[in-house]
């Protein structure tokens, strides 16, 4: 698992799907708040700068007084002179020319004649610039006070303040996101918890734990509706499988005891042929019998009934099950390879695996010779080899079907034995599988998937 699966949780997951959600809604927040707070920004700004230029021009005109030289203004002044400063200073008499300063602004007295006096009106110069238009009487006489923004000043030294309050707060910025990231992602682990809590439980429900259910304690609302749901199949299928596992018990019984009944009677008759073969045929079905039970038993295996298996241990104790078998038949068992392998699984269900393994291997070798358990460990598992007359390519894939039977060489075989391997095998998550073996023979490997 990656490091960014750890935090936001896999592809596709719920988890992450929430993160992303709570993370866009953030970040469209983010953008909004963004936009409201440069619109303020520049609003602020306008009515700062509205402001200063209104209390400038307040101040020319308490400076004003007609009677003096150059209205009493120092009109040498910096701010009467050109755009050196922050504003440009301009006071215009009764008929709008430009007593002191040089701002020419076209159409200005159109502008200003019906402003009130006392009270400054705003206007725009140009494309970038502004100014505060003040009217006030001194000594009867009308003058207009204007203060305007120089012109070397435009849009890029606001965004240039803008920019520059942002770039003091960054730090900030990135703090608010990081906590809202570290948020997202525990409020996602703590609405997730109860989920989390209820699939622990639905992984402890198997074949010898059917009564437990699920618990909707601490579940959210919405999901409520979807366990109690969940139970009501767990219910179903409990009931279906105790029918199916007391008929099952009872078909054992049912047709153990015939079959009893029918040996017994076998071992009655005198000594021949026709015994001989009545005996064999009620051991085939028997066996037949057994593995059925067997296989019944694979299919409904849970991972709740696994625990720590040695491989080796299982394979010396089927190898002496079966020795005397093999012995019967002429050939020698040998168990070789890792002594140390170790899995998860179910060692009574393991060992039946195995042993049809090498029954298949004992009935269909032919002649004399060794088959061997080989052992490995990585990945772990069992090669079961023999010298028989291996299996055609055309066969191998359907091997493992029920009732499927390679070629047989006339002996006799309901076609379960290997059915039993793979439903084992896919119990455990392991793969079965069939190869030719060199210099004659096939090779049955039953292998653990790697962690």
């Amino acid at each position: 698992m990656t490091g960014l699966s750890v935090l936001f949780g896999e592809a596709n997951s719920l988890r992450r799907g929430l993160v992303v959600n709570i993370l866009l809604a953030v970040g469209f927040c983010f953008a909004l708040a963004s936009v409201i707070l440069t619109y303020e920004f520049y609003e602020h700004l306008a009515n700062n700068r509205n402001g200063a230029l209104a209390r400038e021009a307040a101040e020319i005109a308490g400076q004003i007084s007609p009677a003096a030289p150059e209205l009493g203004l120092d009109a040498g002044a910096l701010r009467f002179q050109g755009d050196a400063g922050l504003y440009r200073y301009t006071v215009f008499d009764e008929a709008m020319r430009p007593v002191i300063g040089g701002e020419v602004v076209d159409g200005l007295a159109d502008r200003v004649p019906d402003a009130a006096t006392g009270k400054p009106r705003f206007l725009t110069l140009g494309d970038t610039r502004t100014a505060a238009a003040l009217t006030v009487e001194r000594d009867g006489r009308r003058f207009v006070v204007l203060v305007s923004t120089a012109a070397r000043r435009s849009g890029k030294s606001d965004l240039a303040k803008l920019t520059h309050e942002i770039t003091e707060e960054i730090h900030w910025l990135a703090i608010g996101i990081a906590a809202i990231l570290f948020a997202a992602i525990l409020a996602t682990r703590r609405s997730l918890a109860p989920l989390r809590r209820v699939s622990g439980e639905a992984g402890a429900i198997g074949p010898g734990t059917t009564d437990r259910r699920l618990s909707t304690a601490h579940l959210p609302a919405e999901i409520v509706p979807l366990v109690t749901a969940v139970n009501e199949a767990f219910d179903r299928l409990d009931r279906g499988y105790r029918a199916q596992r007391d008929f099952s018990s009872n078909v054992a019984h049912e047709v153990r005891t015939p079959l009893a009944i029918l040996r017994s009677a076998i071992d009655q008759m005198d000594d021949g042929p026709f015994k001989h073969d009545l005996r064999n045929d009620v051991h085939r079905l028997e066996q037949m019998f057994e593995q059925l039970v067997n296989l019944a038993r694979a299919e409904a295996l849970g991972v709740t009934a696994f625990e720590e298996v040695d491989l080796h241990t299982v394979a010396l104790c089927v190898a002496q099950e079966m020795g005397v078998a093999a012995m019967r038949d002429g050939k020698k068992l040998a168990v070789t390879g890792a002594a140390g392998a170790r899995v998860q699984g179910h060692a009574g269900l393991l060992a039946i695996a195995l042993g049809n393994l090498l029954r298949n291997a004992i009935t269909y070798a032919d002649g004399t010779g060794e088959i061997e358990i080989e052992i490995s460990d990585n990945p772990a598992g069992w090669h079961v080899l023999d010298r028989g007359p291996g299996i055609p390519d055309a066969q191998k894939a359907q091997l493992f079907q029920r009732f499927t039977r390679g070629e047989t060489g006339g002996r006799q075989g309901a076609g379960i034995g290997l059915a039993i391997v793979k439903s084992v095998a896919e119990a455990h998550g392991a793969t079965v599988s069939v190869a030719d073996r060199p210099g004659g023979g096939s090779v049955f490997s039953f292998l653990f998937r790697t962690p």
